[in-house]
């Protein structure tokens, strides 16, 4: 019985840490090059007298990224770029170090300076902070930017080959989990101007997720709730009567 409480205690926990990623994914739906993550478990056996002697438990591992690009979606906004293929912007943090992302929602701040939405500098090919002074501008699809007729500089596109060096900041950053990989400019990249790519999330999968998950974690909580009733019934009816 104690083990039965152990392991629909550890379904109910790992049913409510996949619900976390399933609801993060549902809420950036919207979020332009957002990439969904996918959760996956594994059941270990704890071979010890405590916590779980004995008994296979599900948990959950941990979550992969689903590296699918987005659909591309058309703003005819000057200033929203999408890749068709590989690619990733830089962006400087306030910290100095240099993050990825694939949404290219750019906006001009108080300085003229090209930024993101939360207001983080792109980065041109010699790494430096862009500034857009002039009446007129436009980005080519090979990351060229012009402004009043002129060249003025090249954003600073890479490829990370390495997928799996790839480490989510917050909803569309990304940094790398090895400090001395160096990822590869592209010299040649496929960018669509006046377009975002948008989220890879798969609504009907998601909510089918959501669902069994639920279901999971109900079944759990009714399996632990008849252990429970059960023991209860048995500490009533075998507690000695006074004399």
């Amino acid at each position: 019985m104690k083990n039965g409480i152990y392991s629909a205690t550890a379904g109910m926990l790992t049913a409510i840490e996949r619900l976390n990623v399933i609801s993060n994914n549902l809420a950036n739906i919207n979020t332009p090059g957002f990439k969904s993550d996918i959760p996956f478990e594994k059941v270990i056996r704890f071979l010890s007298e405590e916590p779980f002697p004995g008994k296979d438990q599900p948990i959950l591992a941990g979550t992969v990224l689903n590296k699918r690009n987005g659909n591309i979606k058309m703003t005819k906004r000057k200033l929203d770029l999408a890749f068709e293929g590989k690619g990733y912007f830089v962006v400087k943090m306030s910290d100095g170090k240099e993050y990825y992302t694939r949404n290219g929602a750019f906006d001009l701040n108080s300085k003229r300076e090209l930024v993101t939405s939360d207001g983080l500098p792109v980065l041109d090919k010699f790494n430096k902070k862009i500034k857009m002074f002039g009446k007129e501008y436009y980005f080519t699809p090979k990351g060229d930017l012009f402004i009043d007729g002129n060249y003025y500089t090249t954003l600073k596109i890479v490829d990370i080959a390495d997928r799996n060096q790839l480490e989510k900041i917050g909803n569309h950053f990304f940094r790398l989990k090895d400090s001395t990989f160096k990822p590869k400019q592209i010299k040649d990249p496929n960018i669509v101007v006046g377009a975002l790519e948008q989220s890879n999330v798969e609504l009907m999968k998601e909510m089918t997720s959501l669902i069994i998950t639920q279901r999971s974690f109900e079944f759990q909580q009714r399996a632990l709730d008849t252990i429970l009733t059960q023991i209860l019934r048995r500490t009533v009816t075998d507690l000695p009567r006074p004399i």
